[in-house]
């Protein structure tokens, strides 16, 4: 396809999306570049600004394992020295030729608030939620470079060459410059697995190598990990970083490892949290993963954590399955069962049988009880009128006198009698008499008083 052609532009923004492009995932910033490049004069507007943009993109792809970028606006427009406005336009023209897509659009939400969840605090800060670029190759790109690919869309792979692509592909290698090829091998950046280490720097007694004495290999021999033990270990580094607050931000994978001593021995992710916890951890741990590397031979050295040739005495497995749960369960019945047999054939019939007669014994009771309650019979009003003339003090109610009579007692307190009376006066005295006898009990049932109290 020549430069001739019309140019194709999404315009549509969900198409712009990673779960919607037509275009495959890159993860070298190199190759991003070069397809940069020749996509460009296929957009009217993009130009020198754009590649500028996406070399920008490309110097941070090394950054994320899947090739993803995060724009930062501010950054990126003291970076190229242009406005804010031109750098949102020609970050639009990268997606419309479909060589970026939104992997997350940015927000003003507090990733640190999503992150820490239930235990985040106002300490914590804010982070805003950034906007990430997935860094792809057009379709019409992987035309061009004669690339042949298997799939559609962002998951496309990159699985050979046309004819014309393997004669380009071994044109563009054989131009590449020697020096860059040098200065990437002399680097030392590799990890040990990748480059191993020269035999010059290794140990040696005597004009033997050390690595290859029978002492040497019998000390490093050692039961190794399988995958599913490395899985296991992640997921139980996981579980543990939920517990221990320096480890939520370190890699599960080098914890994973750096806890391998530790894990060998049985120890689940609950004894390792208790162990954790009770460390005197640095406010500021920059490598929680090589601080416990560091610590774990430490301590093991000293004599606080077992060697790796001596069982745990740690507390047995956590019973993931069930099984003790369940065992547990069936010795508790075997010992209970012969009491409970007992109890449901002997003595529960004659129990709720008991519990019958005394319901209904209650229940006769109940019915047979009769209690006086008495009833006026006309109108308060009527009733007082009804009455002779008495002094009162503190009226008592109709009902009050109503049930005075009935139960036989003497007349409610606050009735005084007629003073034409005769007995009168020795009623009064024996009211003043009964008042000063109950005072005197009242006395005596509450005590002397008390040393130092008023009068």
């Amino acid at each position: 396809m020549t430069s001739a052609e019309p140019p194709i532009v999404i315009v549509n923004r969900d198409a712009q999306e990673v779960r919607a492009t037509d275009s495959r995932q890159l993860r070298r910033g190199d190759d991003f570049l070069a397809a940069a490049r020749y996509m460009i004069r296929f957009h009217p507007k993009a130009g020198a600004t754009t590649l500028r943009l996406a070399a920008a993109f490309a110097t941070r792809a090394h950054r994320n394992r899947d090739g993803h970028v995060a724009f930062n606006v501010t950054a990126t427009m003291r970076e190229l020295g242009v406005s804010r406005r031109t750098v949102l336009n020609h970050a639009r023209y990268l997606r419309e030729l479909g060589l970026i897509a939104w992997v997350e659009h940015g927000s003003k939400r507090n990733a640190l608030r999503t992150r820490h969840g239930a235990t985040w605090q106002p300490g914590h800060g804010y982070r805003g939620t950034a906007t990430l670029y997935a860094l792809l190759a057009p379709p019409r790109w992987d035309r061009a470079q004669g690339h042949r690919i298997r799939g559609r869309g962002y998951q496309d792979r990159l699985i050979g060459y046309t004819p014309t692509g393997r004669t380009r592909a071994i044109a563009a290698a054989r131009r590449a410059p020697h020096t860059v090829r040098r200065a990437s091998r002399s680097r030392g950046r590799c990890t040990p697995s990748v480059a191993p280490t020269s035999r010059s720097t290794r140990l040696q007694e005597g004009g033997r190598d050390l690595h290859y004495t029978r002492r040497i290999r019998s000390a490093r021999r050692r039961e190794r990990f399988t995958p599913g033990q490395c899985a296991d270990a992640i997921t139980l580094t996981q579980r543990l970083q939920r517990e221990v607050w320096w480890l939520r931000e370190a890699c599960p994978r080098r914890t994973a490892y750096a806890l391998r001593p530790l894990i060998r021995l049985g120890w689940t992710w609950q004894d390792l949290a208790e162990e954790l916890a009770c460390w005197g951890v640095p406010p500021y741990l920059r490598d929680p993963a090589a601080y416990l590397h560091h610590e774990i031979t430490r301590r093991r050295q000293h004599g606080d954590l077992p060697p790796a040739d001596r069982p745990s005495a740690r507390a047995p497995r956590a019973d993931e399955d069930g099984l003790r749960h369940q065992s547990m369960l069936r010795e508790r019945h075997r010992r209970h069962d012969p009491a409970w047999q007992r109890y449901a054939h002997q003595l529960r019939p004659a129990l709720r049988a008991q519990l019958a007669d005394v319901r209904d014994s209650i229940r006769r009771q109940e019915e047979t009880a009769t209690v006086y309650r008495p009833v006026l019979r006309e109108d308060e009003e009527t009733f007082l009128a009804s009455l002779p003339e008495q002094t009162w003090s503190d009226a008592p109610t109709p009902r009050q006198i109503y049930a005075a009579r009935a139960h036989r007692q003497p007349p409610v307190r606050g009735w005084r009698t007629r003073e034409t009376e005769p007995d009168w006066q020795r009623r009064l005295q024996d009211e003043a008499a009964a008042v000063r006898a109950c005072e005197a009990l009242r006395m005596s049932l509450q005590g002397p008083p008390a040393a130092g109290a008023g009068p």
